[in-house]
């Protein structure tokens, strides 16, 4: 704990706790981003990236006191909903061009969606913004079932996705369908969803209406989804009926 107050340590954990997430700082800025595991090790000096040798090296045999902290905070607080986000995991930031901007678009609709969910007090999980140990889909499974409410963006239509949300379904999860109207991966080409799910599907053009149909659907749906008092859809909990304007 090096150059950290307890006082720091404690803001971590008590985040880390709470939703899965730690805010970190880069020069002027403060990101928040998700976290697969806390480690709090106690030192008598700073590790030095360069010279000092590996860091496993520098906390071997040091104690782990991460669950002291954990214990303290658990005590006096509640967790934030955790959303897990089922969308196509497509492009490549270093491909071509044609991949960087495909995976630019999917990782900006998640963003797009993350934000509209903290206002409500929710913390979104994409599995590849984490770094899991082990076996993905059990580690996928295991964030579906951990999850309030899954948000399911089919774009694509990529088996993946149909699976993930599948599975929410089969665990009786609130599941939130989304889609845009165009398909990313051939921009121009109308979107389709198959079988009857079609019909819960809230199609998007672009980042506001997305994040204006994401917001009204948690909004009307609080009951089911926070067990709180809301205005619910009446003819579908999460999703009723939508056109995605194509006929």
């Amino acid at each position: 704990m090096n150059n950290l107050s307890e006082g720091d340590v404690r803001n971590a954990v008590e985040e880390f706790v709470r939703d899965g997430t730690l805010t970190t700082r880069w020069g002027n800025n403060r990101p928040t981003r998700q976290a697969y595991e806390m480690r709090i090790f106690e030192t008598g000096e700073a590790w030095a990236k360069k010279g000092g040798g590996t860091f496993q090296e520098f906390i071997k045999g040091k104690r782990n006191v991460y669950n002291r902290f954990a214990k303290e905070v658990e005590k006096r607080q509640r967790p934030r909903t955790r959303v897990f986000v089922v969308m196509p995991i497509q492009g490549d930031r270093y491909g071509t061009q044609s991949d960087q901007t495909i995976h630019k678009t999917y990782d900006d609709r998640f963003e797009a969606i993350e934000a509209a969910l903290q206002e409500f007090d929710c913390v979104a999980i994409r599995i590849d913004k984490e770094s899991p140990i082990g076996e993905l889909v059990a580690r996928i499974k295991d964030e579906i079932r951990r999850a309030g409410f899954i948000v399911a963006d089919l774009t694509d239509e990529r088996p993946s996705c149909y699976f993930e949300a599948g599975y929410a379904e089969a665990l009786d999860k609130p599941v939130i369908y989304l889609a845009s109207k165009e398909s990313v991966m051939n921009p121009q080409q109308e979107t389709k969803i198959h079988f009857d799910i079609h019909q819960n599907v809230r199609f998007f053009s672009n980042h506001d209406e997305l994040t204006s149909k994401l917001k009204e659907a948690v909004e009307r749906n609080r009951t089911r989804l926070f067990g709180e008092a809301g205005e619910p859809d009446a003819a579908d909990e999460i999703a009723g009926p939508q056109s995605n304007g194509n006929g």
